[in-house]
């Protein structure tokens, strides 16, 4: 059947690639902490992958018992890239422990389906993982909009430290074990192929964004000249503004909050407080602030003729994209249209 034949050819493709690209991930020595999990992460989905591959090919796979034996060995996929989503939220958290800990409810399961082999530990271990599926991505939701909110508390330019892509992840997430669903219920080539695809283009945007994704770091501003009730000082207030409006610290581009605060003599904690509460804005907010006003002087310039990219890092933005990103959010405009307007109105 070519429908089969198909199937074998995607299934046994998506496999090497998993494998492959599990092991240059896995192996490689300057792998990040990030990279090396998703390594083993790729490694453990082409083991699964393998596994169906080799009990296709073998009539055992027709043997019921053994078939949902198979389906509950792939459940253990959920919690396992469910670990991936939480090391890149919160570096650090993936330890063997915790791992084992995530995994502990399906080998549980599989042990004691293995000795009682009763239908219903099959089907309540699946309505299990449809919960688990629906809690993990609650809690993904809340976790990408906490580690904003700590991004714009922290960093002048996030692009590189930003996970909105996980969304595009959770999308086709959702597809795949739907998909997977149905094919579980309803046996056919097709559906199957559909999945390996599916599974294929999922880990491929995620290898693709986590090669790029930075991990941020914040560094703890040493305690110098705190004021005692937690608020700054008028002194402190005024070198801060200071090094914005004279010396024009945010020209930096990879300026942080702990780097402002070692600046003004303070620490991060109250530097924070001081903008959220008393200026009612987020470090990220305050900081491209002063460089979007900097870029409108240019760009208010009839006879400049600096390209956007030159604007863009003359004013400490890291890259056109976030300069892009910063002026549309602020002045409800395009920087052609805007670019255009005053060169309309200089005639």
């Amino acid at each position: 059947m070519i429908d089969e034949r198909l199937f074998y050819f995607i299934h046994g493709l998506v496999t090497m690639w998993f494998l492959m690209a599990g092991w240059r991930r896995f192996s490689h020595h300057e792998s990040s902490r990030l990279e090396g999990l998703c390594g083993v992460i790729l490694l453990y989905w082409g083991f699964l992958e393998l596994k169906d591959l080799f009990f296709y090919a073998t009539p055992i796979i027709r043997n019921n018992y053994i078939s949902n034996i198979l389906i509950l060995v792939d459940m253990t996929a959920i919690p396992a890239g469910f670990c991936f989503v939480l090391e890149l939220l919160d570096s650090g958290w993936c330890t063997i422990r915790r791992v084992l800990w995530t995994l502990a409810p399906y080998i549980g399961a599989i042990m004691l389906y293995a000795i009682v082999g009763s239908e219903w530990i099959y089907h309540s271990v699946f309505i299990y993982s449809v919960i688990y599926g629906l809690c993990t991505l609650i809690y993904i939701y809340f976790s990408i909009k906490r580690y904003n909110k700590v991004l714009s508390e922290n960093y002048s330019n996030i692009e590189s430290l930003q996970v909105n892509w996980l969304w595009e992840v959770v999308v086709m997430l959702v597809i795949a074990f739907i998909v997977w669903t149905v094919s579980c219920y309803f046996s056919s080539w097709i559906v199957d192929s559909c999945y390996q695809l599916l599974l294929l283009s999922m880990w491929m945007l995620v290898i693709y964004h986590a090669d790029r994704q930075q991990v941020p770091t914040i560094a703890a501003a040493p305690p110098l000249r705190l004021p005692l009730d937690g608020v700054l000082s008028e002194a402190l207030v005024a070198k801060l503004e200071h090094l914005l409006a004279e010396e024009k610290i945010w020209e930096n581009p990879h300026l942080t909050l702990s780097d402002l605060a070692v600046a003004v003599g303070t620490n991060r904690t109250y530097l924070s407080n001081y903008l959220n509460n008393t200026l009612n804005t987020t470090f990220y907010d305050y900081i491209n602030g002063f460089r979007l006003e900097a870029a409108l002087e240019k760009l208010d310039d009839p006879a400049s003729k600096a390209t956007m990219v030159e604007i863009a890092e003359s004013c400490g933005f890291n890259s056109i994209s976030t300069f892009r990103r910063v002026f549309v959010r602020v002045k409800g405009c395009s920087l052609t249209e805007y670019r255009q307007r005053v060169l309309a109105d200089d005639k």
